[in-house]
Order: C-alpha cells, then structure tokens, then sequence
C-alpha cells in the first residue's frame, strides 16, 4: 500500500498503537482515521484477528506477544519497529484514541518546525474527554504559559496522541518497559528535560480521550483512585514511588506527587471498596523497594 504522505519528503511520519483486548467499535473509529497511513499495532496477549478488520484500511504492521508484557514494552515494539523501517517520527495511540484525519500531519507539522530550533522530544495534542460517558478531564503539568506560537512546554505528555521523533527517541532512550504501565510517560518525560529535550502541548488540536474509567452521571466528581481497578492502582502507587526516587526527577514534583500520593491513599482508606487499600500498600513497599515488572500474583 502506498503510503500517504500529505507533508513532504523530509518527513516519513507514522502511527502506532498497543492493543490489550481492545473494543471493536472503538478500534473501528481509530482505523477510519488512520486509513492509508502505516499503522504499527502491537498486540498485549491473545489477539482475535477478526478484530483487526477494524484498520483494513490502514497499511498495518502488526507484532503479536502471546503473554501481556506491559504497556512500556509495547511502545518500545512500535517504535523501533517504525524507525528501523526508516519511519522519522511515530505518533503513539492508545486504543481508545479518537484522533482527527489530519492529527499526524499537523503534529509533524509543528514538529518539523520546532526541530530547526531546538531538541524536541515530543508534541501532543490536547487530550480532551468524549462527548459520551462521564471521564474526568487530564492536568496537565505546565512549565509555562502558552507562547506566541500557541505551544505550551509541559513537564510530561500522555503517550495518547503524542508524536515522538526518532533522534529524539534513540537519544532519550526507550520507555521503561519495567513499569509495565502507569506513570511511562512521565519518568520518559522528565528523562528528556534532564538531557535538554523539550515536551509540547499544542492547545488548539484536539484529540477525545478516556482517561481512567467512566462513572454514572451523579458521580461525576469521583476521584480518579476510586474509579480504578485494583491492580491500576497497584501500578499508580508504585510507579509514583518509584520515579520520586530517580536522580533527574525535579523535587517539586516529589514533594507534590507525595502530598498528592497521602490524601489519596487516606481517601481511598475512607472511601474505598473493602479490599481496596491493600493493593496500593504493597505497591507503596515495592515501589520503594524497587521492585517492578508485572504485579504480583492476586492483585487484580
């Protein structure tokens, strides 16, 4: 399949995407804005290929795991998948994504501009929740206000949505396929700032996603740590304590991830399902004891 390429022939950008038993009807919208673009897909475990009709067109690659072995190890699949096929820059997708036909290009776009000027590790779009179900929206952490240029530098992005370029990647290195999922992009993100490589929002291209899990309408408020599964906060905790104690992380955001970590944690001690806090206690010890990888055995 010919592969579309609206921008130039100094750029080759791509898509990418992690699948772990994915939604058919939300798959289907992700293909139908992908359509005659390369797609990497890497498939977490055990894949009913019948699902994957949903990118028929789409030019896709796909590499298959028969276990789950993370989110981190997926990422890191696509994207040395996409720049050892000679691809510059890959635009990572979560399953859910809703991304506009043009997302890719425009992202490269503004990537190829900002890469005359400095080192740009990766540029997002505005994650914002979906017109349907009740998803609380993403904060962002930001280094600045929204410049001349309409960019805001963040300390980290989502992987969702992100474009990531290839110089930018070999540099910084690969995700932390150790974490397994949770927290991947923000140890990724502060490693890049440490090496001199910025973080972009572009606030005026937008992209639906669900963040976290969706609630009834009455419960619109309801905190992030007691909408998650047991297991997902096991990784939240965890991964929050591993990368506090990473030399290039900024104290600010130790001191206030581990404020953020206390309130949530007595919250979830005060309002939790029965059950609840013990997998976020063993993954507060493991995360400072610095074991990570897969949870362990009965938390799920």
């Amino acid at each position: 399949m010919k592969d579309n390429n609206p921008i130039g022939r100094q750029s080759r950008p791509c898509a990418g995407v992690v699948l772990y038993k994915p939604d058919a009807k939300l798959l289907k919208a992700l293909g139908c804005a992908l359509a005659g673009r390369r797609l990497f897909a890497f498939a977490n475990g055990p894949m009913n290929h019948e699902i994957l009709a949903a990118f028929a067109g789409a030019d896709l690659r796909l590499i298959e795991s028969p276990t789950n072995v993370g989110l981190g190890m997926g990422l890191n699949a696509i994207a040395q998948a996409a720049f050892e096929d000679g691809f510059s820059h890959i635009m990572l997708l979560d399953q859910d994504s809703a991304p506009s036909l043009d997302l890719l290009d425009q992202l490269t776009a503004r990537s190829l501009a900002l890469e005359r000027q400095e080192n740009v590790a990766l540029i997002a779009p505005l994650l914002i929740p979906p017109s349907e179900g009740f998803y609380k929206p993403i904060r962002y952490q930001r280094r600045s206000l929204e410049r001349a240029d309409g960019l805001v530098s963040l300390d980290f992005a989502p992987t969702s949505g992100s474009l990531v370029n290839r110089q930018a990647y070999e540099t910084i290195g690969p995700f932390r396929d150790d974490f397994f999922i949770a927290g991947i992009d923000v140890e990724w993100g502060f490693r890049a700032w440490n090496l001199g490589w910025s973080t972009y929002l572009v606030p005026r291209l937008e992209m639906p996603h669900r963040w976290g899990e969706d609630v009834r309408p009455e419960e619109i408020a309801k905190p992030q740590i007691l909408r998650q599964t047991n297991v997902r906060n096991y990784y939240y905790v965890r991964n929050v304590v591993a990368t506090a104690q990473l030399a290039h992380v900024p104290w600010r955001w130790r001191v206030k991830s581990a404020a953020a970590l206390a309130a949530q944690l007595g919250l979830l001690a005060i309002r939790g399902d029965k059950g609840a806090t013990r997998p976020a206690w063993t993954g507060l010890i493991d995360g400072l004891r610095g074991r990570l990888g897969p949870a362990p055995l009965g938390i799920s």
